[in-house]
C-alpha cells in the first residue's frame, strides 16, 4: 500500500499487455502532487506556452500508461526518458534567465553522470523495484536535466560557446551509450513482458539504444544547430540576463 502512494511504475506490478496497457494509468500521489504544483505555479507565475508544454510531457511520461510500460519494455522506459527530458528542455525555454545563470560545463557533467548511472543494470533493476528509489532517481534526474538545459540554453553572452560544447559532449556520450545498448550480445535488464509484445528481451534492449543513439542525438544536435544560428546570426541582438527579484 506505502509504495502504492509512491509510485505506480514498478517492475513488481503486473506488466502492461498489448490487451489492456492503456488502462495502467499512474495516479500516485508522489506523482500527482508535484506536479498539480509545478502547474499551478506556471499558471500563477504566466510562463510561456512553452513552459506548459514541458509540463505537459512531464505529465505524459509519468502518469499516462507510459509509466507502467516503462517497467514492462526497455524500449518504453527510454522513450519516457526522452519524453522527460525534452519536457525539461521546454521547461528551462519557458523560464527567465537570471543573473546568475548555471555553468553549462558542472551542469553537463553531472547530468551525463546521473544518466549513465541511469543505464547501470544494476540500478536500473533497483529503481525498477524499490518505490522510494524509484521516486529518488527520477527526481534527481529531472532535478540534473533542468540544470543542464538552463546552463545551455539561457547561456549568456560570455558562456554560449562552452553551452555549444556541452550539447555537443551530451550527444557524443548518450550517442555512445545509445550504441553500446544497440550492438550488446545479450540482454542488460529484465524485460517480463517482452515477449508478449511480439519482442525477444534483446530486441527491446537494441530498440530502446536506437532511441536514444538517434532520436536523442538528433535532439541534441538541432538543439545545438538552432542555438548557434540563434547567438551567431548576423544582427543577433544580445540579452542580457534580468536580476533575480
Amino acid at each position: 500500500m506505502f509504495e502504492d502512494l509512491i509510485s505506480l511504475c514498478l517492475a513488481g506490478k503486473p506488466p502492461a499487455l498489448p490487451q489492456d496497457w492503456w488502462l495502467h494509468w499512474s495516479l500516485a500521489p508522489a506523482t500527482l502532487v508535484p506536479l498539480l504544483g509545478l502547474l499551478a505555479w506556471l499558471l500563477m507565475h504566466r510562463r510561456k506556452p512553452l513552459a506548459f508544454a514541458g509540463w505537459g510531457l512531464l505529465a505524459l511520461a509519468l502518469v499516462s500508461p507510459l509509466c507502467r510500460l516503462a517497467a514492462t519494455l526497455a524500449s518504453a522506459h527510454m522513450a519516457q526518458l526522452m519524453l522527460l527530458l525534452a519536457g525539461m528542455a521546454l521547461l528551462a525555454l519557458g523560464s527567465l534567465p537570471r543573473a546568475h545563470m548555471p555553468k553549462p560545463g558542472p551542469a553537463a557533467a553531472v547530468h551525463g553522470v546521473l544518466l549513465w548511472l541511469w543505464h547501470w543494470p544494476p540500478l536500473y533493476a533497483a529503481v525498477l523495484a524499490y518505490a522510494s528509489l524509484h521516486v529518488t532517481a527520477i527526481a534527481l534526474l529531472l532535478g540534473s536535466a533542468w540544470w543542464f538545459w538552463r546552463a545551455v540554453l539561457l547561456a549568456p553572452q560570455p558562456r554560449r560557446g562552452t553551452a555549444l560544447l556541452a550539447l555537443l559532449a551530451t550527444m557524443a556520450h548518450t550517442g555512445l551509450l545509445g550504441a553500446l545498448l544497440t550492438f550488446a550480445s545479450e540482454p542488460l535488464y529484465a524485460a517480463p513482458g517482452a515477449r508478449a509484445w511480439g519482442m525477444e528481451p534483446l530486441h527491446d534492449q537494441q530498440l530502446a539504444g536506437l532511441l536514444m543513439w538517434v532520436l536523442g542525438a538528433l535532439g541534441y544536435l538541432l538543439a545545438a544547430m538552432a542555438l548557434a544560428l540563434r547567438w551567431f546570426a548576423p544582427g543577433h541582438p544580445v540579452r542580457r540576463a534580468t536580476p533575480a527579484h
